[in-house]
Parts: structure tokens; C-alpha cells; sequence
């Protein structure tokens, strides 16, 4: 079950990997000053972590756990990103 749902995280991370890529290439705001090191570092830890299939725990927490909740912090970060720039009066 946490496999394919870390499957499917994996293919919407690298889905809006793909379209925060064209907006930052397409518009330059300040909004993404603040956005892109957040995700910079989020897509750094995901790499970092090992294989989820090890079953190692980090800290009593199992890694595909962790992973999956990176996955989902990663897309609510671009997926507000992408409203913020969307919109002249966004959230920041």
C-alpha cells in the first residue's frame, strides 16, 4: 500500500517538478525566492535517504514515512507556488 502510493507521489513530484521548472524559466517573481531553496532542500533530503526498502527506521520513524511526507510537503509547496504566481493579487 505505502509503495504505490509512494509511487504515485513520485510521479506527481516529478509532474510538478516539471512545471515549476517552466514557471521560474517563464516569469521571475519574488515569490519564488522564498519557494525554491524550500524546495531545493526538500528534493536534497529525498535524495540523501536510502532505499525504502531497506525497512530502516531514522529516529523511530520509517524511511518510506518520511519519504512520503516530503513527497507531499514537496507538492503542496509547488502546487501553492504555482497559485501564488498564477495570481497577480496570489499569497504573498
Amino acid at each position: 500500500m505505502l509503495d504505490t502510493l509512494e509511487f504515485v507521489l513520485r510521479i506527481l513530484f516529478f509532474v510538478l517538478s516539471i512545471t515549476w521548472a517552466g514557471k521560474i524559466m517563464i516569469l521571475r517573481t519574488d515569490k519564488q525566492i522564498v519557494i525554491n531553496p524550500l524546495l531545493i532542500i526538500i528534493s536534497s533530503l529525498l535524495v540523501m535517504l536510502p532505499s525504502s526498502n531497506e525497512g530502516i527506521e531514522l529516529l523511530g520513524i520509517s524511511v518510506q514515512n518520511i519519504k512520503i511526507t516530503l513527497y507531499c510537503i514537496y507538492l503542496v509547496i509547488v502546487l501553492i507556488g504555482i497559485y501564488a504566481t498564477s495570481k497577480k493579487n496570489g499569497i504573498f
